[in-house]
């Protein structure tokens, strides 16, 4: 069952992390991030723990937007309190690469991960899979490390645009590739995650942003994936409501920072919404949360809407309190 037939769907960005005990269980019994990552029996069971623990409707497979770099050959690391460390190489050495067949195996542990997943789900429970949208991916590969400016990656706009280019299209094919696999591996839904979508230039929007998207749509549909498809464009406020009349997805994932009442007084199409939760909120609780949970119920009353965080549960969330959000939702 897709997500988009499943009444009043809740689920969580991050929902399978290290605010679950039984997650931080399984992580501790692996030496490093990609050895979980790529491991069937951790991907089947880091996917499967929060439906089992919380009344919610969708799975969304346990995996990384930055294997595609991985898979690539591109060096890369997730050091403890760093996060990602990536090889520093040029565009001109990152358009170069190719997949490598080895890599390309790990891979599929994903996919086999998948069709466990999807006979253990129950089938009124969406599975959603996903990749990292090409600008976003870029930005990693480019600045060779997490950021929350990325300026070595938005540097590339003003003086290498073209290369860039090239290489959002090569990043293009290979999502639509890992897309694809996921669909017909057993995922009803898919998502792309423009994580640093508020980085770009309003002006650059179309080249950057919105036409790599658009492929990897179009591409996905010329193969045949009836599965809705969710873009999560993060931190481009009032930029959403261009976003959401240039890019073809069946919904879009609203970030907390978007003030959802303006969003959909200044929508012009019955495009299906997602998400606005703040996990500052859920992280903190009480009646703020509370309050906050309801001014969303209220704002989303005569419209298709998918409840979710507006981003990734913090790692310190308190269990009850995302317990809080599913009740006051399913209430």
């Amino acid at each position: 069952m897709n997500i988009l037939n499943i009444k009043r769907p809740i689920w969580f960005m991050r929902q399978a992390g290290r605010h679950l005990p039984e997650y931080r269980k399984i992580r501790s019994e692996k030496k490093n991030f990609l050895d979980f990552c790529f491991n069937k029996k951790s991907i089947v069971e880091a996917t499967l723990q929060p439906v089992q623990r919380y009344k919610i409707d969708c799975a969304i497979i346990f995996c990384d937007i930055l294997i595609v770099p991985y898979i690539l050959g591109q060096k890369i690391s997730f050091v403890k309190g760093e996060g990602p460390l990536l090889e520093n190489l040029s565009l001109e050495e990152l358009i170069s690469l190719k997949p490598l067949p080895q890599k390309e195996k790990d891979l599929q542990n994903t996919y086999d991960a998948i069709k466990d997943i999807r006979k253990k789900l129950n089938k009124n429970k969406s599975l959603i899979g996903f990749c990292g949208g090409p600008w976003t991916v870029a930005c990693y590969m480019i600045n060779g490390k997490g950021d929350t400016k990325f300026k070595t990656a938005i540097e590339k706009i003003r003086k290498e645009k073209l290369l860039l280019v090239k290489l959002l299209d090569e990043l293009v094919d290979l999502s639509v590739k890992h897309l694809y696999q996921q669909y017909i591996s057993g995922c009803d839904t898919l998502m792309i995650f423009e994580s640093w979508a508020g980085l770009v230039p309003r002006n650059e929007f179309k080249e950057i942003l919105t036409d790599p998207v658009n492929k990897i749509i179009k591409k996905l549909k010329m193969l045949g994936v009836l599965a809705p498809i969710i873009v999560l464009p993060r931190g481009i406020r009032g930029k959403i409501i261009d976003y959401i009349d240039t890019v073809k997805m069946d919904v879009i994932s609203v970030d907390y920072n978007i003030d959802m009442d303006w969003l959909i007084k200044n929508l012009k199409t019955n495009i299906i919404l997602q998400g606005n939760l703040d996990p500052n909120k859920i992280n903190r609780g009480g009646k703020g949360l509370e309050d906050a949970v309801n001014k969303l119920l209220l704002s989303t009353k005569d419209r298709k809407h998918i409840y979710c965080s507006g981003h990734g549960l913090l790692p310190n969330t308190p269990i009850k309190n995302v317990e809080r959000v599913i009740e006051i939702i399913k209430n």
